[in-house]
């Protein structure tokens, strides 16, 4: 059986609520919705790192950070390791990438093998002229942004956690570039003899929240519920969440839930403007002919924030759901298994091995599973539990975190630790890592946990041994 095409949609920072087959309240989706009904979805996928650069990192190479070694947004070189894109390229792949790259251990798009358009670092979509050229083929003028919310409260310096709005089409808007570059692709690869990969990773709706102007005004801010946890004074939680809040975004965190409320509006704007852009791709899969036997996954590296736990803004050494829970959708060859969900625990780091199993090919190093056995056979095994982890972003915060069924633990190394029962305080409102009721999860969620990093050689592992095998300490 000849090996598929592989297409991988991915979005930046794209909370579940924001998704509306997982769940989403308000926000609409209908083209991210309807891959569902074309395939499988996950309802228990998880981060394994909850930025950028350390997550798409180990989406190439399948390892934790731990493993690969970025843990924070920047760049670090690792010639040693395999990428799955690579090991694609030897069985004949042709390989092609379009929008957001920051995968830390190759610079950009090109250093990796792939044709098309992925700029340096977190980049920017008009990296390089190639977007500017794009808009003046076009007759299109370069989108001018409105910003109305300001996280840290200093305009001149933080136009990036901001939000507001562009003005222009949405077909001038750098989403549609990304798309459009996609679709190029794919129109040059159709024709091929050969297999092909293609990504296209969207930038949005990571902030800044700027939708185009005819998307901006898509959601009424008054119908957008408050959060349950936006009044949350963090009572019982580590210190870092409080300054998190107070000293890298403070006036997101004073700002009212009628500001919060337009901030989230553009967000959800953000998001059904890809979708839009999204649909236009999928449906020009669909005219060329490589979409019926293509495995196709769409997903997103992590959450957002987006003003919970009384206005928390982007992310960091915060172990919440909304910033951990990931969308991942497989359409596989054929359609099979369409319209059905799995339960499984599952990452980043399985999408390496099971894009190698469908081609034929092996990583010599991974953290990883291949998802086949668990895509053809609901039943079949998966984890017991995940883990995920966290090292650095705005200032050093060593995490740990463990999922096991309804609780989740979290080992702050520097702070108080965290237990929460999601099944009863799904807003995770109160931090029980000291009730006795729960000792008992406690314990075994630890002792879990350091197994976990013994057998991944988790370079925390022996320091928090002795943390971990002792008697839990307040």
């Amino acid at each position: 059986m000849p090996h598929p095409n592989i297409i991988l949609l991915m979005t930046d920072q794209h909370a579940l609520h924001a998704i509306g087959c997982y769940g989403a309240g308000v926000c609409r989706t209908p083209h991210i919705d309807a891959l569902a009904a074309e395939g499988v979805r996950f309802t228990e996928a998880r981060s394994m790192c909850a930025l950028c650069a350390p997550a798409r990192a180990s989406l190439f190479c399948g390892l934790y950070p731990h493993g690969h070694g970025v843990l924070g947004n920047h760049e670090l070189d690792r010639p040693d390791l395999d990428y799955f894109p690579r090991k694609l390229a030897e069985r004949g792949y042709r390989l092609g990438y379009s929008g957001k790259w920051h995968a830390g251990l190759v610079r950009t798009a090109a250093d990796m093998g792939f044709e098309g358009f992925g700029p340096r670092g977190y980049g920017n979509v008009a990296d390089g002229g190639q977007y500017e050229r794009w808009l003046g083929d076009r007759g299109l003028a370069v989108p001018q942004p409105t910003f109305e919310m300001f996280a840290e409260g200093e305009p001149k310096r933080a136009r990036g956690d901001s939000s507001g709005y562009t003005d222009g089409p949405t077909e001038a808007s750098g989403t549609a570039f990304v798309a459009d570059t996609a679709i190029e692709l794919a129109e040059r690869f159709a024709g091929g003899d050969g297999p092909f990969l293609m990504a296209c990773s969207f930038w949005g709706p990571h902030a800044p929240y700027l939708p185009s102007a005819d998307f901006k005004d898509r959601y009424d801010p008054a119908g957008i519920p408050e959060w349950a946890s936006f009044r949350d004074d963090l009572a019982g939680r580590p210190v870092i969440h409080r300054k998190h809040r107070t000293c890298v975004f403070p006036a997101a965190a004073e700002a009212d839930w009628p500001t919060w409320a337009q901030a989230v509006a553009r967000y959800y704007a953000c998001a059904t403007e890809i979708d839009h852009h999204l649909g236009r791709l999928v449906a020009r899969l669909k005219e060329l002919g490589v979409w019926d036997d293509a495995l196709v996954v769409f997903t997103a590296d992590h959450g957002e924030t987006a003003g919970i736990h009384g206005g928390a803004f982007d992310k960091g050494a915060m172990a919440y759901e909304e910033v951990y829970r990931i969308p991942m959708i497989f359409k596989l060859p054929g359609g099979a298994a369409a319209g059905t969900t799995r339960d499984h625990y599952v990452s980043w780091l399985d999408l390496a091995p099971t894009f190698c199993h469908a081609a034929g090919t092996t990583m010599k190093q991974g953290h990883g599973r291949d998802l086949s056995p668990v895509l053809a056979d609901p039943a079949a095994p998966g984890r017991e539990h995940f883990v995920a982890e966290f090292h650095r972003h705005r200032f050093p915060a060593a995490q740990r975190i463990i999922w096991g069924g309804r609780h989740k633990y979290v080992l702050n190394f520097a702070d108080t630790d965290e237990l929460y029962d999601l099944a009863a305080d799904p807003a995770e409102l109160t931090n029980r890592i000291a009730d006795p009721s729960l000792r008992a999860v406690r314990d075994d969620l630890r002792a879990r946990l350091l197994a976990h990093m013994l057998d991944t050689n988790d370079h925390q592992g022996p320091q928090w041994q002795y943390i971990l095998e002792r008697p839990y300490q307040p």
